[in-house]
């Protein structure tokens, strides 16, 4: 294959990756806005709102700090059911484990500059969802995956078939919410069930969790002088109940740590989470920045330096 068809090959790629995120922005906006209008129950933003939370505080949880950054250890069946969860948020190409882990990686490497996928330097359209069809060529990369995603997550079979059939899992996400509704209660239960469960929650996740690159690289206070323009933020603690995604800045600083313990009032939910299954053997290693690491980090630091002497 020439150089000139191997360009075109490549363009024809990218293009059909981006009409593909341009659909499902379109399918989950049509359906998500006119079926909760003429299927509206006041319960369904109740379960709309739950499902968002928890397969949104997976991905958080599991995509993020785990896959990602590596920051605890868990029971298998814990990792693949975070897993799962986090890939049902639907958030576009966010929501493939192995995606998100590439991805994520170059935010942090690339962090606010040009290079970075949803740097809100760009507008705030596209931090919050355009993004994900503006740097569709980065998706189809295997090269990036081979380079920013460890073996243990490139190689692990059950993650790599979540991340080439993320519409697949929602489907039968689906399927499994239209069955209950339609055993248990009636067909329009069944339809409000996969209208709210499904497309109303990828919304809510869609624009509430986006809004982290939006707010988080704007506006808010540092603890931390890093060379992005991460930030702390009141707002994102209590939308995201704490954690790396509230205290950016300090996850940004201090990026392969659960948690870390900067001022009194930065609580983080999560982190109480994990301790709760790390008392059933479920998690475990779970690092943390606190007072304690510091003196820890800062004496193996000064023993590094005395046996270089």
């Amino acid at each position: 294959m020439t150089k000139q068809s191997q360009n075109q090959a490549v363009l024809l790629s990218q293009r059909s990756k981006q009409k593909e995120f341009i659909t499902w922005a379109i399918i989950v906006h049509s359906i998500g806005i006119t079926g909760a209008v003429v299927l509206f129950e006041p319960w369904a933003f109740g379960f709309a709102f739950f499902m968002a939370s928890v397969t949104g505080y997976s991905m958080g949880i599991f995509h993020h700090m785990y896959l990602s950054h590596r920051s605890f250890r868990c029971h298998p069946v814990v990792e693949n059911i975070g897993v799962l969860l986090g890939t049902l948020t639907w958030r576009g190409p966010m929501a493939a484990p192995i995606r998100y882990v590439a991805m994520h990686r170059i935010h942090h490497r690339y962090s606010d500059t040009d290079k970075d996928p949803h740097s809100p330097k760009e507008g705030w359209l596209h931090s919050l969802i355009s993004w994900n069809w503006n740097h569709s060529d980065l998706f189809r990369r295997q090269e990036l995956y081979n380079k920013l995603a460890p073996n243990w997550v490139r190689q692990n079979s059950f993650f790599k078939w979540l991340d080439q059939n993320v519409h697949t899992a929602q489907a039968l996400y689906g399927l499994f919410l239209f069955s209950v509704g339609f055993a248990f209660f009636d067909l329009k239960t069944a339809a409000v069930l996969v209208v709210y469960g499904v497309f109303v929650k990828t919304l809510m996740l869609v624009y509430l969790a986006n809004t982290v690159d939006l707010i988080n690289h704007t506006v808010g206070y540092r603890n931390y002088e890093t060379k992005d323009d991460s930030t702390n933020s009141f707002l994102m603690a209590a939308i995201h109940l704490g954690g790396a995604i509230s205290w950016h800045n300090n996850h940004h600083a201090r990026a392969a740590y659960f948690t870390v313990k900067g001022n009194w009032w930065e609580f983080d939910v999560h982190y109480l989470f994990l301790r709760f299954l790390s008392l059933f053997g479920l998690v475990s290693h779970i690092r943390i920045l606190d007072d304690q690491e510091k003196v820890r980090v800062q004496k193996q630091k000064l023993e590094e330096q005395y046996a270089s002497l």
